[in-house]
């Protein structure tokens, strides 16, 4: 009974973190939000408590620790990264006495006067001479004990006031680094429909393995101002996971909403994965998409580029926000198989939005660009010829698109085909091209200064 007594007593006035509820929420430019609510039993008055449940790239000045008990205050926080090894062990343990042991069995005692990544100085205790011991020789280095301002991992240390002894609810919340998550879009072409599935992948390099935790994803480009970090702990391999889900349930499932100026994904379940870890999960069900494949020729450019395009809406099966990443096409061949035909990335991209990938250059289309009959009209304006050459090497008939990007005190006086003009001053010529032929056109603008 003594002994049960005791140990109540002591778990009394230990200070210990019990699991509580987490909220992780990631941003594009490697950038987190941490929260967690967990429990701290405390004894009467000050007392210190070392929290190092924290990520290596936390940003300390982000830290905001707080607790609804009355009575309760933070009466001072230190971040500890001033982590254990042997150069900052021997940096403190300089003027302290060590012994060190050769590969050949000397040992060697004394006051540690200097350290390097080549020699120690060590001097004697009696009659002051100082041996200089190479560190390619030194087999092991004794000290009498770690110094106490050292961690192994960082640490926030918090000076705390309990009005009295028992359980004290805190709420932790900061940001960091090392957290990171991108959009990889795999979609099946068909000429008419583009298939499109979607997968989030994010990666955990932050030092913190992350348990039963809420996540939130934001899409969107938020402003933060850029400084140093302060790495702690050694690199370890990386892990890949699609699984880890819960056990319980459907798949998991991400909901959409508009949040500030951004867009905002929220997890119906909880998640957990491990530091360097990677976890991919499903962003959208499958979207079959109603597009339209295009051939485009920018003048003055060296190829013909292939592209499927589309608009971001609901009446083309789709209709939703689009966080940038990652486009991978593939198109089924005669056998069934499905083989990869290009690759291409996007923006941030909202509804309504018109989404281009580019899947390569067009093998058996040819264009090319001419300049000619350039000529001075005044002193402020001159005027020249654009001839465009389109050649079709297929068996096909095809409609190419070319663009023709002037400036905004360029304009198109003359034209054997009848452009489409922006309010980007970008001209677009439609241009039927049958299998085997060529089309030349011409157009001429006036630029004035």
């Amino acid at each position: 009974m003594p002994k049960r007594v005791f140990l109540a007593a002591l778990l009394m006035f230990i200070a210990l973190a019990l699991r509580g509820e987490n909220w992780l929420t990631i941003y594009n430019e490697d950038l987190s939000l941490v929260r967690s609510s967990f429990e701290l039993n405390l004894m009467t008055g000050r007392q210190d408590y070392n929290f190092d449940d924290i990520p290596h790239r936390i940003m300390p000045a982000s830290v905001i620790v707080s607790s609804q008990a009355e009575g309760f205050q933070v009466a001072e926080q230190n971040y500890e990264y001033d982590l254990a090894g042997k150069v900052e062990i021997l940096r403190k343990y300089l003027n302290s006495e060590v012994e060190i042991t050769t590969k050949d069995g000397s040992r060697i005692r004394g006051i540690l006067k200097f350290s390097d990544y080549s020699s120690y100085g060590i001097q004697d205790d009696y009659d002051g001479r100082l041996y200089l011991v190479s560190a390619a020789e030194t087999q092991m280095i004794q000290l009498a004990s770690l110094p106490e301002n050292f961690y192994t991992r960082p640490t926030l240390r918090w000076s705390l006031i309990a009005p009295q002894a028992g359980k004290y609810p805190l709420q932790l919340s900061y940001l960091t680094g090392g957290l990171s998550w991108d959009v990889t879009y795999n979609g099946v072409w068909n000429d008419s429909t583009l298939a499109l599935n979607s997968w989030v992948t994010i990666k955990n390099t932050s030092g913190k393995t992350f348990e039963d935790t809420n996540l939130k994803l934001i899409a969107g480009d938020v402003n933060v101002v850029k400084q140093l970090h302060i790495r702690g702990g050694r690199a370890n391999e990386i892990n890949y996971s699609i699984d880890g889900m819960s056990a319980t349930g459907g798949a998991p499932s991400f909901a959409e909403k508009s949040f500030h100026d951004y867009h905002m994904y929220s997890l119906d379940q909880k998640l957990s994965f491990a530091n360097n870890q990677t976890k991919q999960l499903a962003l959208y069900p499958r979207m079959d998409i109603k597009a339209e494949g295009i051939y485009e020729y920018p003048t003055w450019s060296g190829a013909v580029n292939s592209i499927i395009q589309f608009k971001n809406t609901e009446a083309n099966g789709i209709g939703k926000p689009l966080p940038k990443g990652s486009l991978k096409i593939y198109r089924e061949d005669t056998d069934g198989n499905l083989e990869f035909i290009g690759e291409d990335s996007i923006d941030h991209t909202g509804r309504n939005e018109e989404v281009k990938i580019t899947t390569g250059k067009a093998f058996d289309l040819v264009a090319s660009t001419l300049s000619k009959d350039q000529t001075n009209v005044s002193k402020k304006a001159t005027e020249r010829t654009v001839q465009v050459t389109l050649r079709n090497n297929s068996s096909q008939t095809r409609i190419i698109r070319v663009v023709h990007q002037m400036s905004g005190n360029t304009r198109i006086i003359q034209h054997d085909l009848t452009p489409e003009i922006d309010s980007d001053n970008k001209a677009t010529f439609s241009v039927e091209v049958k299998a085997d032929a060529q089309v030349i056109f011409s157009f001429r603008e006036r630029s004035e200064s």
